[in-house]
């Protein structure tokens, strides 16, 4: 497997969809922790939870643990991903569909009177990320990048689990590589029966979101709960998105996502209504803490700015992906997506620690 096959494999464009979750976990947990930090007795390395106060290393330490579980376990999936439906066939049907549906034309002048017409994908094409198996990678490389990063999530969570000694967040963690794994893998994959976007919502929303906030602080609060939710609509979105891009070929390979159960249009307009309520939740938050901004004993310039520069990104990102969407262009959307989820994530920071 070449270099850039491999970077292609990781999906590099939606890997902040792993990052988002855990940002905002961790921003929680930081507007936790400070409440503590003079009535608490420090936290001891190898324990911890809601009754004491963290270092700022101890909590550092926790959420690059915790960055590297869902990265790892995001690019894993991904792979895993590729592995199967390259083995199913399912990726040949994309390719094949590609070709007869997103093909473009190009004329040009060659002379007097002279035309030559040339055959060239479109946009959505040039751009869709590498399948490494229909294109001939061998499918135990492709099984095996996916096995080693499976194995260095695993290794972080491990970790913050004997940092902590939370040891039910094994289980959580075993739920999280399974359903990776039988996204579209083993004999009935659960993606294949339109149970995909609501995974997505569950893993990279309260799962990821509030996971990350129980390991750096033990406990959760509403702010982070809610934000859980809004994170989990974009993750909810994105795959949304990718499905409608894929709907025929989806169709074609048997693979019956949202997507292919709603049609095309109906897909649209649920997607444009999600990503409205990420943009009225945001929205709201800021009405709250303006009209609140008086009586929050936290609120300062620096962290007035943070929301402030996310609030009026997200809304701005949402518009144009809302534009994205209904014209087609779904790589762009996708992308757009992933860029919302940063600045979500970016808001929620600024508003959490001026609550």
């Amino acid at each position: 497997m070449q270099l850039s096959q491999l970077i292609s494999g990781t999906r590099p464009r939606t890997l902040a969809l792993g990052v988002a979750p855990v940002w905002i976990g961790a921003a929680g947990a930081w507007a936790l922790m400070r409440g503590r930090a003079h009535t608490l007795p420090q936290c001891a390395w190898a324990a911890g939870g809601a009754h004491c106060a963290s270092s700022p290393a101890r909590m550092t330490t926790l959420m690059l643990l915790c960055l590297g579980v869902a990265v790892f376990l995001q690019i894993a999936t991904n792979f895993a991903n590729d592995y199967s439906d390259g083995i199913r066939g399912t990726d040949a049907h994309r390719a094949a569909v590609a070709v007869a549906n997103r093909v473009e034309y190009v004329t040009r002048a060659t002379g007097p009177g002279e035309v030559e017409r040339e055959e060239t994908l479109d946009y959505e094409e040039l751009h869709a990320p590498t399948r490494l198996v229909a294109s001939g990678v061998p499918p135990r490389a492709v099984l095996t990048a996916a096995v080693v990063n499976a194995a260095l999530a695993c290794a972080c969570g491990l970790a913050a689990v004997v940092i902590t000694g939370y040891w039910w967040l094994l289980a959580v963690g075993a739920l999280c590589v399974l359903a990776g794994w039988f996204y579209v893998g083993g004999a009935h994959p659960y993606g294949y029966r339109g149970w995909g976007e609501v995974a997505a919502f569950v893993f990279f929303g309260p799962v990821a979101t509030l996971g990350t906030t129980v390991t750096m602080a033990g406990t959760v609060d509403w702010p982070t709960a809610c934000a859980s939710v809004v994170i989990g609509l974009v993750a909810l979105a994105v795959l949304s998105v990718n499905n409608l891009r894929d709907i025929r070929s989806d169709a074609q390979a048997g693979k019956r996502t949202w997507a292919v159960r709603l049609g095309a249009r109906a897909t649209t307009v649920c997607i444009i209504v999600v990503i409205a309520l990420v943009m009225l939740a945001v929205l709201a938050a800021g009405v709250y803490v303006g009209v609140h901004g008086s009586a929050l004993a936290h609120l300062t310039a620096g962290w007035g700015f943070c929301a402030v520069l996310g609030m009026v990104c997200v809304l701005l990102t949402g518009y144009f992906t809302c534009f994205e969407v209904a014209h087609g262009e779904y790589m762009r959307a996708m992308w757009s997506l992933s860029l919302l989820a940063l600045w979500f994530a970016l808001a929620f920071t600024g508003f959490a620690m001026v609550l």
